[in-house]
């Protein structure tokens, strides 16, 4: 019999980078992939770390995570290409040809390209989070890694633009403040060290993220540069 091969794939960046977008077409476009969201594994409310100075909850921390069933989850998914745990995020996509003005061309042509990947015995899994190349534990499990970049102006305005955020129990909706003190600071923070001189905005540490390829998803960006870019990343892969 033979064993299954299972290639994990990251799609990391900061809140409002256009990661779970990216995440959620690619897999409408590969309908043999499998997509999870890390935000499944966050704490329940009541666990989730309390803000010194603002107190209120720091859904941006990495202590807000349950990184233990996180890991435990994409071992079991590496080792099966099956999902154990019960998420609650839905993979429910927006059309592509009215939200994003999709070519349908182009959308065709990569689906064509998804489907000429012929082995029966893999499977695709894709991961969209905020919190995965800085934990050095998590992030080698996966094959290919793929940090979704924009500029700050960029991030701070679509973050702006969103109504909140489903949690384990309740509804989240940003304080004013809540991007700057703590979405950001904690994308800093946690990630300044894959970065040249801690620079977020400035270039990759060719040492410190010499396996993570990027992609600069910025205000112009049409949603089809990302989808082709991501699609032949995944088929090189595939086919190695």
């Amino acid at each position: 019999m033979t064993s299954k091969k299972v290639i994990l794939v990251a799609l990391s960046g900061c809140s409002s980078s256009g990661k779970t977008t990216i995440a959620k077409l690619t897999a409408d476009l590969f309908t043999r992939a499998t997509l999870i969201h890390e935000d499944d594994f966050y704490k329940h409310d009541n666990e989730v770390p309390i803000d010194a100075k603002y107190k209120i909850q720091n859904w941006d921390s990495p202590e807000a995570l349950d990184f233990t069933l996180f890991s435990k989850e994409l071992d079991i998914i590496k080792r099966t290409g099956k999902i154990a745990t019960k998420l609650i995020h839905n993979n429910n996509v927006d059309d592509p040809f009215t939200k994003f003005q999709i070519d349908k061309k182009v959308w065709d042509e990569l689906k064509a390209k998804y489907d000429s990947i012929d082995d029966k015995n893999l499977e695709v899994v894709i991961v969209d989070g905020f919190m995965i190349f800085n934990n050095t534990e998590i992030s080698r499990k996966f094959d290919l890694k793929i940090l979704v970049r924009a500029p700050y102006e960029v991030l701070k305005k679509r973050r702006s633009s969103r109504k909140g955020y489903q949690t384990l129990e309740s509804f989240w909706v940003d304080p004013p403040y809540y991007f700057d003190e703590f979405v950001y600071k904690s994308y800093r923070e946690n990630h300044a060290q894959l970065f040249v001189d801690g620079d977020v905005e400035g270039l990759l540490d060719p040492t410190k993220a010499k396996d993570i390829k990027e992609f600069i998803n910025d205000e112009g960006t049409p949603i089809e540069k990302p989808l082709k870019w991501v699609c032949q990343e995944i088929l090189n892969l595939c086919k190695d």
